[in-house]
């Protein structure tokens, strides 16, 4: 699977409401997803450092970046 393919399928999980944005709390259930108990410590700092424009949210190209960044 490709890692775009990865981040869609991600999205269409985890952005519950549909809104096009994975929020902090949708974002804390990510990270507990992929990461497991170590990710919920993390959570706030990775949340700060993949949130480029600071709008306190995750947008699909920002998890895409994430995903690059973690996976590789």
């Amino acid at each position: 699977m490709q890692i775009k393919e990865w981040v869609d399928e991600l999205f269409e999980i985890f952005d519950e409401n549909k809104d096009g944005a994975i929020s902090r709390s949708e974002f804390v259930e990510l990270i507990h997803c992929l990461l497991q108990d170590k990710g919920i410590r993390m959570c706030e700092s990775i949340f700060k450092k993949f949130d480029a424009n600071h709008d306190n949210s995750i947008s699909k190209e920002e998890l895409t970046e994430m995903i690059i960044d973690l996976a590789l």
